[in-house]
Formats: structure tokens, sequence, C-alpha cells
């Protein structure tokens, strides 16, 4: 899926930004929670969506539609598959409910996400590539609920509950919709797919067991067959795999020259430890999920190093360094994105999450917020690292060594802002989602983009033009949201 953008508007920002700049540093935005009921209308539940849905027509990512990978159709349950259910059922445990739970509380693709999630954290990442991998598992999952809705809208095979003679469930857990193939299997299978790919140093294994249990989990709460359950697992493999074969061929395995400009105001190694080789150069050739042409979306260059306009820029990092606030330190250190954290793409994904859940999204709903609100951020990485390259900008620090940074300037060029770009990205994308918490997530765009000039880090003209680059990718995104069929 491509929407190509050329000749791209980028409206007010080709002109002066000293008025954008000023109104910025005179407010500390502080972070909202989001309110409670926002939304006018109440979108389905997870335990109980209605068949009028129609997830099986809604646009893919990886497939051409949602029945290329349909499995065939299934038998009826056998008489050991039903006999299962009920061995289980007379033999069910508090560990075999804190598995139904673990897996099953909410929408299926939220662990997976919370398992990514930790294991950015833990594996450190780039930015870029923290970004990479939650769009590839996010996408992966979305098309692997697509495709098991397909199935059972063409298939119906009835859920065990209701059919099965004396089963009863496990937990508050509904199961009126046709159980073949397994949804949550199908996440499983794919999230473990691509999890693997990207997390390649986790023991041998390690993810296909978590996928096991989060099937098995749908036996032992007595709504699915086994059969169910293997389809499932088969169908999101696939998925997942078509997920990890892009990834091979996207161009992230590209190895760079080595060649930095010497040039007076390009970018140079900064301090403390003055890294020598700058972080993901090429990531900016990456493919990309949405923008056609990556270098229809690069700003125009910043203002030549040593003109008035850029000691103009520099003047600006300095005074927002000398008035900092406790507040914007705070702000600093909260949207930094540090190595251990979960990333700043992490971080709207938390967003998401937190909207997902404020809402009690379904499977389907939730999996196409976080594929789109993931497939734009890291687009928006892919834009921003182009322009970082394409000009090399050094950071406020290199023109001036007493600049009070926050923490210690990342290693690569300036130009321009990647949290700028990214907030602005998923912030469009989100507000469109979830269009009474436009503000808020406005909002919240706003603080990640001054928290870096608070940081004493960017320039005021890395943080505009990454915004305003971050909103039309944004909006192009939102355009793909309102043509996949949704609703």
């Amino acid at each position: 899926m491509a929407i190509v953008a050329t000749d791209l508007d980028w409206g007010p920002f080709n002109l002066s930004r000293r008025g954008v700049l000023k109104g910025a540093l005179a407010v500390a935005t502080a972070r909202c929670v989001f309110p409670r009921g926002s939304r006018a209308a109440p979108r389905p539940v997870w335990n109980g969506a209605p068949d009028a849905l129609s997830v099986a027509g809604w646009r893919t990512w990886l497939l051409s539609s949602g029945d290329e990978l349909r499995p065939a159709g299934p038998a009826s349950p056998t008489a050991d598959e039903v006999a299962e259910l009920l061995s289980l059922q007379a033999r069910r445990t508090e560990a075999m409910a804190d598995v139904v739970a673990r897996w099953g509380a909410g929408p299926a693709v939220l662990p997976w996400t919370a398992l990514a999630l930790d294991l950015i954290r833990a594996t450190k990442p780039s930015p870029p590539r923290a970004a990479r991998a939650l769009a590839h598992l996010h996408v992966a999952t979305y098309d692997a609920v697509v495709a098991a809705w397909d199935a059972q809208d063409a298939y119906r095979r009835p859920a065990p509950l209701g059919v099965v003679a004396g089963l009863t469930p496990l937990g508050d857990i509904a199961a009126d919709r046709p159980s073949y193939p397994s949804e949550q299997a199908a996440v499983a299978g794919a999230a473990a797919t691509v999890l693997a790919y990207f997390f390649p140093k986790e023991p041998v294994g390690h993810f296909d067991t978590l996928a096991t249990e989060a099937a098995t989990s749908r036996l032992l709460a007595g709504v699915a067959y086994r059969s169910d359950i293997e389809a499932g697992l088969w169908l999101g493999r696939a998925i997942g795999e078509r997920a990890v074969a892009r990834g091979r061929g996207d161009g992230a395995d590209a190895t760079w020259s080595g060649e930095r400009p010497s040039v007076l105001g390009y970018w140079e190694p900064t301090p403390p430890d003055y890294v020598e080789t700058p972080i993901e150069p090429t990531a900016g050739t990456w493919r990309p999920w949405v923008i056609g042409d990556v270098v229809s979306a690069r700003p125009a260059p910043p203002a030549p190093y040593g003109s008035p306009a850029w000691r103009s820029e520099l003047a600006a990092v300095q005074e927002a360094v000398a008035r900092r606030t406790d507040e914007q330190a705070a702000a600093a250190v909260y949207w930094a994105g540090m190595p251990g954290t979960v990333s700043p793409a992490g971080l709207w994904v938390e967003f998401a999450r937190d909207l997902i859940l404020r809402d009690r999204l379904d499977t389907p709903h939730a999996a196409r917020v976080l594929a789109l609100t993931t497939a734009a951020t890291v687009d928006a990485f892919i834009c921003c690292w182009d322009a970082k390259y394409a000009y090399w900008t050094a950071r406020p620090i290199t023109a001036d060594p007493t600049i009070n940074v926050s923490f210690a300037t990342p290693p690569f060029p300036s130009y321009t802002s990647g949290h700028a770009t990214v907030s602005a990205a998923a912030a469009t994308v989100l507000g469109h989602l979830f269009p009474e918490d436009e503000w808020v997530l406005q909002e919240r765009a706003l603080e990640a983009k001054n928290s870096r000039l608070w940081a004493g880090i960017h320039f005021p003209i890395d943080n505009d033009m990454g915004a305003a680059m971050g909103a039309i990718l944004g909006r192009l995104v939102a355009d793909v949201a309102r043509g996949d069929g949704a609703v």
C-alpha cells in the first residue's frame, strides 16, 4: 500500500517562523490525561462486536485482500475436539484462569504490543528501528484479524459455547462470533513470527511458545476448538512471513559508506562521548508504508551556517535554555526517549493503547488504530532521517559548547527533529481516529516538539519544519484510514 505524495504544500512553513517560536517559548504544555467518555458514539466493545462491522472487507496492508490466504473450510468438530474441551473444563485451575485472563482480557493485539514495548526497553534499538519493528508487528496483526474475520464470515462455523452441551466459558469472554479460524490464534501466529525476526537474540522458540499459549488460552476458555486455533496459527504465521519478507527487503540492512562531509556548519561528533558514527545514516532510504516518494517530503534546507537567520536560531536556543523552567526540564526528560525506554514511537503507541482501553475497542478496531499509528511513525522517521542526512546540519552545541543541555545531544544531524516529526504524524492520525481527543493529542505533540528546544539539542527550525512534515505525513495516513472500509 503506498500513496505517492508529490508537490507537498508546506504552506506558511515556507515563511518565517519567529511568531511560532515566540508563542512556543511562552507556554510549557502540560501532559494531559485523555478525558473519559469523550467519544460521542461508543465503539463496539471487544467481547461482543456485531457482525455488521464487515471487517472482512477492510483494506489490508500485506495481503491483496482479506481472503487471499483464506484457509480451507473446516470439517465438523470431531468427537475428540469436543471431549478435549470438556476435559479441560473438568480440570480447570487458577493457573488456567490466569492464562485466559492474560491473553483474553482485552483486544487480542494488546498483549503483543506490551511485549514489543518491553523488548524495545530491554534491547535498546535506535528510535527508527524501534518504530520499524512496531509498524511491522501491528500491520501484520491487523491483517491477521481481517483475514480471520473473512474466513469466519465465509464459513460461519459456530463457536463451541451453546453447541457443546455442558460447556461453560472460563472468564469474562463472550463467543458470539464464528470460531474458525481463531482470531486470537491468528494474531498470535503473526506477532510471534514478526517478533522472532526483529528480536533474534531472544531464545529460539520463545515467541512460538508464547503464541501457542495465547492460542491455547481459547481452548482453556472453552470458546474455540483445536482446529480453530490450528487454522488461526497457520493463517497468522503465513501473514507474519509476509511482514518478515517485507522487512528483509525494505533496505534497513544497507551499509553506510562511512563518508560524512567535512564542511563548517555540518554535523560533527558532539560531547560528551563524541560518537564518530552517526545513528542510522541510511534510514532515510528505507521503504516507507504510505508515502510513495520520500524525497518529495523533504523540506527546504535550513538557514546557511553563520547567516543572520542562523544566528537568530542559535540565539533562540540559548534563550530557551537560559529561561528553562523546572516544568520544561521535566518535559524534556519525559520525551527524551533515551535507550531503555519505549522510544519516541513507543510513547505514541502507549497513547494509542490508552485510548483503545478507554473506549473499549474490539480487536479489529484496536488493531486498525495501532497499524495506522505505527505506519505513520515509521514513515515519519524515514522522512526525517532523509532530511537529516541530506543536509547534515550541526547541532546547537557544536556552535556553542557552553549550552547547558538537559542530556547528551543525540549523535546524528540536527535538521529536522525526529520527535517533532513523529509526534505530529502520530497526533494527526490519532486525532483523526479519536476526533474528540484531537486537542489533547496536538498538545502532546506540541510539548514533544518544544521539549527538544528546551533541552538545548535542537534549533527552532528543526522542530517547526519537522512538525510541518509530520503533519503532512499524518494527513496522508488519515487519508488511508478514510478509504480502508472500516466503520
